[in-house]
Parts: structure tokens; C-alpha cells; sequence
């Protein structure tokens, strides 16, 4: 690829998005239970606001993203459904979450779109000051993602950065690298689900710091993988383009379609 430089404008004076976020009201924030797993619902602001107040209060903290493939993997599996109660906030960033929310006639706030809620968190860093660890994708990958954060927000912290592929060997190291840099914010692009695997086993090692899942994220904010067309973005299918353009994906979309007939069947047979 030519051309792999991605620019995000940070469209907001720091003045009014930080009076923003101070009147945001998470009052009325609450779990919504689809097909017997938890999402938070809120708006992606609140989502934001929540991870301020982790950071400010201090922990260690795990934020996840659902969509339908997840939520039945979280659903099935014995362990991941431990890691995913475990996790302390479950953001509804597939529009098939949103989907079945309706459907169950417990509606969302909003969709949580995880590459507008990273760069929301980003913008919200390069503010206050947080800093920001990477880890995760090919080393090239993490740092074309890098150079693309930095020439979108100046005045990131990025502290760390590190690919994605390293042995149990080289995993010690890679901790200590993130343990010594004091990340407020660690994203883990990992794939799903190794990473939530992965930080829910090390997050014991932590004082303070958030970690957010974030799949395959770096693959878009390096440039590597294009962002699915506006139809499909717009509509909230960029999973179903990713399918129809990596067909070996085929098993996710069954799952998919699985947690569609689950939701509608327990629509039709609960009152």
C-alpha cells in the first residue's frame, strides 16, 4: 500500500470538550441483559466519562466490546463468560446489539462505534495528559498506527508500543514494558478473543490502568485494512462487509445469524 497515513481531526475546542464531558450525567446508566449478557447502556459520551473516572479514582479496569459473535462466544464458553463478568464495561459496539435491544423492547442509548469511541478516548488523553500504551498487530502495524496517532493529536503520550506476536518468552518482557511505563490507557489489539484472555490474566500485575479491547483496530488506524464503504458504516454493517470480503469469516456470520433467530425466538416466546 502507497499511501498508509490516516488523519483523524480533533474537531472540538479543548475548552468546550472538556466542559463537555463535566456535565455529562451518569446517572442514569444501567445494564441491559440480551440473551443473558450484560451490556452497559449508555451513550458513547458516558462511555467516555466512565473511563475518566477509572483513571481518576485509580485500578485496573477491562473494557470490552460486544457485538452478536462475541456475546454468543461469551454466552457458550465457560471461561470467556467469566472474563467477560469480570470485565467492568460492556460497550454495545455492534448494531446487531443494538438490533436485538429493540427487539427485546429494552432499547439502547446508542451504538458505541469502536474506532469514533477510540478516538473519542485519544482525544480525551492528548487533554487531560493521559498516557497510552499499544500493544498489538504486526510491529509494523502498532507503529504506522503510532505515527498516525501522533500527526492526528500532537501532544499524545504515547509511552509504549509493542506488535502483537510474541511468545511466552518474550511475554515477560512486553509486561514489564507495560508495567514500567504507568499507562494510564493500555489498548490491546490482540483479536478476540486472545485478548480479553490475555488481559484478564495479567491485569493482577497492575496498579492503575484501563485496558480496552480493541480488536482490530490498528489495522484501520495504521491504514493497513480500509474502513467498510459509508452504506455499510452508515447502517452499522461493517461486520457483514468484512464477511462478504473475507469469506474464510463464513463461521462468524452462522454465529450471527444464530444470535438473530435466539433474540427473535425469545422475543416471540417471553411475556
Amino acid at each position: 500500500m502507497s499511501n498508509n497515513t490516516v488523519h483523524y481531526d480533533s474537531y472540538k475546542e479543548e475548552r468546550d470538550l472538556i466542559l463537555e464531558y463535566n456535565q455529562i450525567d451518569l446517572s442514569d446508566a444501567k445494564i441491559t441483559n440480551i440473551v443473558g449478557i450484560g451490556v452497559d447502556n449508555i451513550t458513547r459520551a458516558q462511555a467516555v466519562v466512565k473511563v475518566m473516572d477509572m483513571i481518576k479514582s485509580g485500578g485496573v479496569y477491562h473494557v470490552i466490546g460486544m457485538n452478536p459473535y462475541k456475546l454468543l462466544r461469551y454466552k457458550s464458553n465457560a471461561d470467556l463468560r467469566v472474563i467477560c463478568g469480570a470485565a467492568d464495561l460492556h460497550l454495545a459496539s455492534g448494531a446487531g446489539i443494538q438490533w436485538a435491544a429493540e427487539m427485546l423492547k429494552t432499547p439502547l442509548k446508542e451504538r458505541i462505534a469502536p474506532l469514533s469511541f477510540i478516538m473519542d478516548i485519544i482525544r480525551i488523553a492528548e487533554i487531560k495528559e493521559y498516557t497510552i500504551f499499544l500493544v498489538g498487530g504486526k510491529p509494523e502495524i502498532v507503529e504506522r498506527a503510532f505515527f498516525n496517532i501522533r500527526k492526528s493529536f500532537p501532544k499524545i503520550r504515547i509511552v509504549g508500543r509493542h506488535g502483537g506476536y510474541f511468545n511466552a518468552a518474550r511475554e515477560k518482557s512486553v509486561i514489564e514494558a507495560m508495567r514500567k511505563s504507568e499507562a494510564n490507557i493500555i489498548f490491546v489489539g490482540l483479536g478476540f478473543p486472545r485478548e480479553d484472555k490475555w488481559i484478564h490474566k495479567i491485569k493482577g500485575e497492575f496498579k492503575n490502568t484501563v485496558f480496552i479491547s480493541v480488536g482490530g483496530a490498528f489495522d484501520i488506524i495504521s491504514g493497513e485494512i480500509k474502513k467498510a464503504p459509508p452504506f455499510f458504516m452508515d447502517r452499522g454493517l461493517d461486520w457483514f462487509f468484512r464477511i462478504i470480503t473475507k469469506p474464510w469469516r463464513l463461521g462468524r456470520f452462522l454465529r450471527t445469524v444464530y444470535f438473530f433467530i435466539a433474540v427473535i425466538a425469545k422475543r416471540l416466546f417471553t411475556r
